[in-house]
């Protein structure tokens, strides 16, 4: 059974180019030409629904055209929708979806005797039932197909990838899944394997990069176990990007990425590593990926590593909240200016829509065995009366003010990780998360507590340069922040777009003579910034 190491999605994280709906296909069949014949050489491509404008007939679109590049889809490459949410955008939605997945499989059988999609992504799954639902739902529509047209396909020849973006749905994924596996036994139908995949952007969001990383490291443990314990073979997918809240999927930085992450089967190729990055990097940054992935395995955990890892969560957790409540409303108000690069819904809650919760401090408390921690937990206030942003858009909103997502909350956290554990607590929270120190060093060169006056409040700004003092002292990196802020073309752009930002906000006097001139100019820098990071968000 061929499983893919690299899958290209349509995720709006880069800064070069607007790619519209009308692109999408031919971007999609460039990236999934062998490196011989001029693409890519991605082996999959995610056709995205979820909150996105995607025309329905996407995915026949794409299947068609690498048809007429004669590349067979479901035998040569594979096309796997994400389909809508049922929960957060509409049932309704989610079953257009499936019919146009049921259109392309009857479509390209005519043509080619392949099955075209052999699997969709359900996002934002919580539980068994969750994926149960559209497993019926999936059946239904292909009962209504097999009434209307001669091709007759099998009632489970569509698979289901569950998305978990939660951390506490990523820490419970061998429960979770093993549930869903018993499920489908009640049907009368046992998978050859089952294909899920981890939201690392999301799980960033609502918890910080810190407890994001290790709850991907267990659940990549943990999937490994109950694929042993039930005989199927269990192939996770991660979706990450270039900028390290997001995973820090880089050529650069590919072996740390792998030593991380290792157990995962197939990495998504985002839009900022094939825009923002050169195509030569990219090309064998691909190449690497789809020749060297399974190389890499996944370490076994005790017990009592399993206990520290989520202590570990806990501590990181609660120290990214607290400063996480102090700056999401002037991140949210920055992220109305990041470039929209894909045609995307609307983040509201009104008509055609689409909108996400935030973090559960209850449930996501039961995973920690430390009482202190728990109550500690327990007692952050997450009553939010801003729209949070998109993972991707909280993150180049943050860079935008010189607050780097990834330092947020970390140098508290690991400085009471030291305390609490010692130097041995820092050293194996280094052995769970490899890639730590390359992470929190690349974010560092972006950071300026000066551009932050006025964006926050001065205590807000000077806890964040105790953070960057602590992250320096804990770690060991002997960081020159003042330095670096001086040296940098890039933080003239920042002190360029901050006086521009802050009137925009209500903050400041305007200095261009008209608003439209300064919209203009901040979006454009906003632009150049993403591009020397190499990724928007």
């Amino acid at each position: 059974m061929f499983i893919p190491s690299t899958m290209m999605t349509q995720h709006p994280d880069n800064a070069k180019e607007y790619i519209s709906i009308q692109q999408e296909p031919d971007e999609a069949v460039f990236s999934l030409k062998s490196q011989e014949e001029g693409g890519l050489g991605i082996h999959e491509v995610m056709v995205d629904f979820e909150g996105k404008l995607t025309p329905y007939h996407q995915p026949l679109q794409i299947a068609l055209e690498l048809y007429n590049n004669g590349i067979i889809p479901g035998k040569d490459v594979f096309i796997t929708p994400r389909l809508a949410s049922a929960g957060k955008e509409s049932i309704f939605r989610q079953l257009m979806c499936i019919m146009a997945v049921i259109e392309t499989n009857i479509s390209l059988y005519e043509k080619t005797g392949h099955q075209a999609i052999k699997e969709v992504i359900i996002p934002m799954c919580e539980s068994a039932q969750d994926i149960i639902k559209v497993y019926h739902r999936i059946k239904s529509v292909i009962e209504l197909g097999n009434k209307n047209f001669s091709i007759k396909l099998d009632e489970n020849s569509i698979g289901i990838i569950p998305l978990f973006e939660d951390v506490c749905t990523l820490v419970n994924v061998d429960k979770l899944l093993n549930e869903y596996i018993n499920e489908l036994d009640k049907e009368g139908y046992r998978p050859k394997y089952i294909r899920y995949m981890i939201g690392r952007s999301d799980s960033a969001l609502s918890y910080g990069i810190i407890s994001s990383v290790l709850s991907v490291v267990l659940s990549l443990f943990k999937s490994k176990k109950l694929s042993e314990e039930t005989g199927i073979n269990i192939y996770p997918i991660m979706g990450c990007g270039t900028l390290p809240f997001r995973g820090h999927l880089t050529y650069e930085n590919i072996e740390n990425f792998l030593t991380t992450y290792s157990g995962v089967k197939t990495l998504t190729i985002q839009s900022a590593i094939r825009y923002d990055h050169s195509i030569d990097k990219t090309k064998k940054l691909i190449k690497f990926i789809n020749q060297n992935i399974s190389k890499y395995n996944r370490e076994d955990y005790s017990d009592e590593d399993i206990e520290l890892i989520t202590n570990m969560m806990g501590i990181a957790t609660k120290h990214y909240l607290k400063s996480f409540m102090n700056i999401i409303d002037t991140a949210s108000n920055v992220a109305v200016l990041i470039p929209k690069n894909r045609d995307r819904l609307a983040a509201s809650k009104k008509g055609l829509s689409y909108s996400r919760e935030f973090v559960d401090l209850n449930r996501f408390a039961e995973l920690i065995k430390d009482n202190d921690i728990k109550k500690e937990l327990l007692n952050i206030n997450t009553n939010i009366n801003t729209s949070i942003p998109r993972a991707i858009t909280f993150t180049a909103a943050m860079y935008t003010i010189g607050m780097p997502p990834e330092l947020i909350g970390t140098g508290k956290a690991l400085n009471e990780i030291k305390e609490r554990f010692g130097q041995e607590g820092i050293d194996k929270l280094i052995r769970f998360y490899p890639q730590l120190k390359k992470d929190i060093s690349f974010a560092l060169r972006y950071a300026n507590p000066t551009i932050l006056k006025r964006f926050v409040s001065d205590d807000v700004r000077q806890d964040f340069k105790q953070e960057i003092s602590l992250i320096n002292k804990v770690l060991d990196l002997n960081f020159d922040l003042d330095e670096n802020v001086e040296n940098e073309y890039y933080h003239t752009l920042l002190k360029t777009a901050r006086p521009m930002i802050l009137h925009i906000l209500g903050k400041e006097d305007q200095i261009l003579d008209s608003n439209s001139q300064e919209y203009s100019i901040v979006k454009e820098l906003i632009t150049k910034m993403g591009i020397i990071r190499g990724g928007l968000g």
